[in-house]
């Protein structure tokens, strides 16, 4: 009996050292079996590299010492050394190419890969052993780990045109791009607003192209402001890169932006460009920035240009864009007309067509293949080896893989890491807003839409991160690539039936982070959740012994902010804010205080549902509240909302008697004038699901932190008619005000309220919502409590301004004394504190 109660002891204590030692790698491995012993490495260890991969010795003994602080001793071979660490490649070993076995045992730890780079696959997990959070210093548990990538592609990619990054931070990208075992770095180097690639033919696609701002050719733009902004990389500098990337294990794979997005080559070389009178703009707003497809001359530039680049970049592709051509351009264009004409072709898509396969022809010369993104299957056939990066969502990716084109999945509602991470972050949100959770959830192969031989079309999966709005705050590009791209690793790496968020999350967080704020990365924390309910605001952090501090006046917290260790009792929810802090440059963002949802519902047939909820707990000021149904998924976006009607002691205070689909998520406003806490308060509405698919919603009541007093608003500038001037005055944060024109001096608009309004502050926001884009640079904000006589306040700074009246005021003046270099201007509702 003691003997058999000995032994479960010694078996439960073995599973407590294996439960203690989780070793949280990311991505996730195919197969590890773990032991309860360790192997304990000497301080002056021995590690032997592959002769065959001398270029990464240097690389392997470095990240070595930073991950265990010991300085070892290292040597090329080709045999296994006894107690100390081999990394060695077999090109026999039964794995794909990028595929490794680590195993570590008494007699050191061996690491082989069927090429260099399967072998670095596996250094990257052996560092991630050694700085597990339960993994002891020095020491490295017994493992038996086999492992391969799920896709050969595995991208990044880095837009260095809108915003310029220096050679050591694109550096430092792949060195944290390789940790993750990505093997692609895609190095978007050339745009609308900066060629950054040296091309000696042609010099001035850096000495003017690469700068913009005053008396520059190209203007300022994407935060750059009034002065010069830029930097090209040198034909050294990116062999350097390139070398520096291919020792980790990383291709780069370059990418110049034609025949779209190329106002800074028109800008430097205007012959390039279309011969024509017609201003018309592209997407972002840009004009004359396509290449002329009838001009012959272009495709001899082209040739020297993908020249130079085919010898500064070794890897198969060139990636030359194709995205979002302003095509009206060839319709005015002289010599794009008569080219039409001589081919016959009817529209400028095949005209489009036409430049691609001379441009293919022309990267062939030079023993590479073309990539592009899903635009370039547009009007007529293409090279059957080009690559296809599909962008615009998983049906174009479908798209050509039935077409029988190599496919890179990058879909911008889930890979496009400029998105914004939540409602009240920076970052473009025409895609999704796309925190990590969602972004690990991103499936790169349709089963249910391509057969078995299509699915093979599908080499890998890819992240990109446009760089418009990575300006501020400092370091805001690593914010926006970590932890994110840890998801993305897990998605090309890991198998489909491995992938669990609950236990990549719970990896992430209890090792992981660790291990990004190590490398030196800005990331971005997970935020708490802060709940109101019944007078007290209860706080759940992100994960375990995550520091949650708080705001009590509507301020983001700092470092110095109290700390959150128990339930908050207050009225004043709304004035709160919390946050994650993880060290001295790692936070989450701020959140408010949410209430919880006032009513829910879930189905998926076709129903009438009608819904009744006394909300009176909900309820607890007088003020204007907004009613918000939110859907719970993505999927979840069947049926219409109609018949809503809020009662105040079964009075009707309002109705909204028209229909609004759930996927339009309806915003509609109240107004509680007699509130105490004696009344009782219902919602009642209506949801009809008129197909049998999912309709699934939250429904929040919220007041509003702002007064909405009634306004006209006038203006010296004329608007667009889809974004007008009355925008300014129907307090709907997500619309907003876009002119025809850029703002000039002398500009202005004016607010006038009805009555006085009574207010600490008003706060003057210009741009689109969420992006600095279109903003006031010069100008300021006046205010007049007579609606005669005007008091200045704040200048803009980076598109905003504030006023702080002592008297109820009348009206409020924006007033511009210089261009803002943009193709237009837009200002959004004013925000008027109580």
């Amino acid at each position: 009996m003691k003997k058999s109660i000995l032994l479960i002891a010694v078996f439960l204590s073995s599973l407590n050292v294996l439960q203690a030692q989780k070793l949280d790698i990311i991505p996730r491995p195919v197969k590890i079996e773990q032991e309860d012993k360790l192997f304990v490495i000497p301080l002056a260890v021995k590690i032997i590299v592959d002769k065959k991969m001398q270029k990464s010795a240097s690389y392997i003994a470095s990240d070595f010492f930073k991950n265990t602080g010991i300085n070892a001793t290292v040597a090329t071979g080709s045999k296994y050394g006894k107690n100390g660490i081999s990394f060695l490649i077999d090109e026999k070993l039964d794995l794909p190419n990028d595929g490794y076995k680590l195993t570590v045992t008494q007699k050191g730890v061996l690491v082989k890969g069927k090429s260099s780079n399967g072998v670095l696959n596996g250094f990257q997990t052996l560092l991630q052993i050694c700085s597990a959070k339960d993994v002891k210093k020095g020491t490295i548990p017994f493992v038996k780990i086999e492992d391969y990538p799920r896709f050969e592609w595995r991208g990044m990619m880095l837009d260095c045109s809108r915003q310029f990054f220096d050679k050591q931070t694109v550096e430092n990208y792949i060195d944290w791009l390789a940790a993750h075992k990505m093997n692609v770095f895609h190095w978007h180097l050339t745009d609308d607003n900066g060629w950054r690639a040296e091309i000696k033919s042609m010099p001035d696609l850096t000495l003017k192209g690469a700068w913009r701002g005053p008396g520059e050719v190209l203007l300022p733009s994407y935060g750059s402001g009034d002065k010069r902004y830029g930097g090209f990389y040198t034909q050294q500098d990116m062999k350097e890169v390139v070398a520096y990337a291919l020792a980790r294990g990383i291709d780069i794979m370059p990418e110049i932006e034609i025949p779209g997005h190329s106002r800074a080559v028109t800008a430097s070389y205007p012959e390039v460009g279309c011969v024509t009178t017609q201003e018309t703009k592209s997407v972002q707003g840009e004009v004359k920035n396509v290449w002329c497809v009838g001009r012959e001359e272009n495709y001899q530039i082209l040739d020297s240009i993908i020249r130079e680049f085919s010898e500064m970049f070794p890897f198969e592709y060139i990636h030359v864009a194709g995205d979002e051509v302003n095509r009206a351009n060839w319709e005015h264009c002289p010599k794009c007309r008569a080219l039409m004409e001589k081919e016959g072709y009817t529209d400028t898509f095949q005209l489009q067509n036409y430049f691609f396969r001379r441009v293919e022809k022309i990267v062939a010369k030079y023993n590479r293949k073309t990539a592009g993104w899903n635009e370039i299957l547009k009007g007529g056939e293409i090279n059957p080896n080009t690559l296809i990066s599909a962008w615009q969502g998983i049906s174009y990716g479908i798209e050509s893989a039935k077409k029988g084109y190599e496919t890179i999945m990058m879909p911008g509602q889930f890979t496009y890491f400029d998105m914004a991470q939540s409602e009240n972050e920076r970052g473009h949100r025409w895609a999704a807003i796309t925190d990590t959770k969602r972004a690990y959830s991103f499936e790169p192969i349709p089963n249910n839409d391509l057969t078995p031989e299509q699915q093979k079309m599908i080499k890998g999966v890819q992240g990109a991160l446009w760089s418009e709005y990575l300006d501020r705050p400092a370091r805001f590009m690593e914010y926006q690539s970590y932890p994110r791209i840890a998801a993305l690793s897990e998605i090309g790496w890991t198998k489909k039936e491995d992938k669990n968020w609950d236990d990549f999350y719970g990896r992430l967080t209890h090792s992981h982070l660790q291990r990004l704020a190590n490398m030196g990365i800005a990331f971005r924390d997970f935020p708490p959740t802060a709940i109101y309910k019944d007078g007290s605001i209860t706080v759940t952090p992100p994960y375990e012994g995550a520091i949650v501090r708080y705001d009590t006046q509507g301020n983001e917290p700092t470092r110095q902010s109290p700390l959150y260790t128990n339930p908050i009792r207050t009225k004043d929810y709304e004035n709160y804010q919390f946050r994650t802090f993880f060290n001295e440059v790692v936070a989450s963002p701020a959140v408010k205080v949410e209430k919880l949802p006032v009513a829910n519902w879930n189905t998926s047939k076709v129903e009438v549902l009608n819904i009744s909820e006394n909300i009176s707990e909900h309820i607890d000021k007088n003020g204007i509240w907004y009613l918000t149904f939110v859907p719970t998924t993505d999927e979840s976006i069947s049926g219409a909302v109609k018949a809503v009607s809020l009662f105040e002691n079964d009075k009707l205070i309002q109705t909204f008697s028209d229909e609004k689909t759930l996927k339009s998520k309806p915003r509609l406003r109240f107004l509680i004038e007699n509130y105490n806490d004696k009344n009782t308060y219902r919602l009642d509405f209506t949801v009809e699901n008129k197909e049998a698919k999912e309709s699934s919603a939250k429904v929040n009541f919220n007041c509003s932190p702002y007064l909405e007093p009634e306004v006209k608003v006038t203006s010296s500038m004329v608007e667009n008619p889809k974004f007008p001037i009355s925008n300014l005055a129907d307090y709907n944060p997500e619309t907003y005000l876009r002119t025809d024109v850029a703002c000039a001096n002398g500009d202005w608009i004016l607010y006038t309220f009805t009555n006085p309004v009574t207010t600490a502050k008003i706060d003057v926001l210009t741009g689109i919502p969420h992006h600095p884009r279109f903003i006031i640079n010069n100008g300021f904000v006046e205010y007049s409590y007579n609606g005669i006589d005007f008091i200045k306040g704040d200048d803009f700074d980076y598109g905003n301004a504030s006023i702080y009246p002592k008297q109820p005021v009348k009206a409020v003046k924006t007033t511009i004394t210089g261009t803002n270099n943009e193709p237009l201007m837009a200002g959004q509702d004013l925000r008027i504190n109580p």
